[in-house]
C-alpha cells in the first residue's frame, strides 16, 4: 500500500514536469498518438554493424569479423530521426517508462518480420548494465525494460547478474566518437563465467551510436567464454 502511494506520487509529479502529450504533434493523452506512431520508419533492412554493408539478419560480414567481438546486430528505429531521439531521451531523462513497449513493439516487428529469431539459437540475453550510481539516480536499467518485453514475447532468458559495470563513465552521447570507446574501456566485469560459457548470448540496449559500448560488453562475455554475441537495440544513429 505504501509503495503505491509512492508511485502515485511519482506520476502525479511526473505529469507536472512532463505532461502525456505526443512529443511529435503535442496531442494530448498521448506521447505517441496513433498518427505519428504510425508515421515512424522502421528499418527494413539489415547491415553488417562495421562496414554498414548489406548483410543477412544484421551479421556480421567475412571481411569484418576480425574487426569486432560482435556476430551481429539488429535494431529497427534510425536515432537520428529527431521523433526517435526524443521519444529515447524521455525515458532515459524523462523517466517515462511508458514509451518503452511502443518502441520495443516496432523493434518485435521487425523481429519478427525477419529470419533472425528462427535462425539463431539463443541461450541468453544481457542487458547492458548500469553503474550503481546511475542505476540509482534513474530509478530502472532502460535495457532491462527492453529485455524483459522481449523475454515475454519470445522466452528468451534474462542474466543480468553475470555482466556487471564496475566503472562509473561520463556519458557517452556527450562525447565524441573516437573518445567513446576510451571512456568505455574495462567498465565492465564478469562475476562469474559458467552462465555464459559456451552460450550464445544477445546483449539488449536502447541505442547503438558508435557501437563502443556493445563492443567492449561483448569483448568481457567472450573472454570469459561466450560463444556468439549479438546486439539487439531499439536504435542506431550514424555517429
Amino acid at each position: 500500500m505504501f509503495w503505491e502511494k509512492i508511485d502515485k506520487i511519482k506520476r502525479y509529479l511526473l505529469d507536472l514536469i512532463f505532461p502525456v502529450q505526443c512529443l511529435e504533434c503535442g496531442k494530448y493523452d498521448f506521447y505517441l498518438c496513433p498518427d505519428c506512431l504510425n508515421s515512424i520508419s522502421i528499418v527494413d533492412y539489415f547491415v553488417c554493424p562495421v562496414c554498414r554493408r548489406p548483410s543477412v539478419n544484421g551479421q556480421t560480414c567475412p571481411s569484418c569479423q576480425n574487426k569486432t567481438n560482435l556476430n551481429g546486430l539488429i535494431y529497427a528505429l534510425n536515432y537520428d530521426q529527431p521523433l526517435i531521439r526524443r521519444a529515447i531521451h524521455a525515458i532515459k531523462y524523462s523517466f517515462v517508462q511508458s514509451l518503452m513497449p511502443i518502441l520495443a513493439e516496432l523493434l518485435i516487428r521487425t523481429l519478427d518480420q525477419s529470419r533472425f529469431s528462427q535462425g539463431l539459437s539463443i541461450d541468453l540475453i544481457v542487458p547492458i548494465p548500469l553503474h550503481r550510481k546511475k542505476l540509482a539516480q534513474r530509478g530502472f536499467n532502460q535495457a532491462e525494460l527492453l529485455a524483459t518485453i522481449l523475454n515475454q514475447k519470445y522466452s528468451w532468458p534474462i542474466d543480468n547478474k553475470t555482466l556487471q559495470r564496475g566503472k562509473s563513465t561520463r556519458s557517452q552521447t556527450a562525447l565524441p566518437r573516437l573518445e567513446r570507446f576510451a571512456n568505455i574501456q574495462n567498465a565492465f566485469s564478469i562475476q562469474k563465467s559458467e552462465p555464459i560459457k559456451n552460450k550464445n548470448i544477445i546483449l539488449i540496449d536502447d541505442v547503438c551510436t558508435s557501437g563502443a559500448t556493445l563492443e567492449e560488453a561483448a569483448k568481457f562475455l567472450k573472454q570469459h567464454g561466450a560463444n556468439k554475441v549479438w546486439a539487439i537495440t531499439l536504435a542506431r544513429g550514424q555517429n
